[in-house]
């Protein structure tokens, strides 16, 4: 992530994983570099936190992060 404000937990993987397949499913561009690779490496890393935050890490932007944080708090 372009910030280090969000880290994934395993309690919270479920919900930003939730988000992120709601982002590609409204959003053809989201992310906004190489969508297609990244939707991609997003269904091979989504299986534990640790290779979700280097997920979020290759692919968001610090906008993209405080959406997925805010998504986050919201869903506990």
């Amino acid at each position: 992530m372009k910030n280090n404000e969000l880290k994934i937990t395993e309690n919270t993987l479920d919900i930003a994983c939730d988000y992120v397949t709601k982002q590609f499913a409204a959003h053809s561009w989201w992310p906004k570099e190489q969508p297609d690779l990244a939707k991609q490496e997003f269904a091979l890393m989504r299986g534990n936190a640790v290779a979700f935050n280097v997920w979020c890490e290759r692919w968001l932007d610090a906008g993209q992060c405080r959406q997925l944080k805010a998504a986050i708090k919201k869903s506990i």
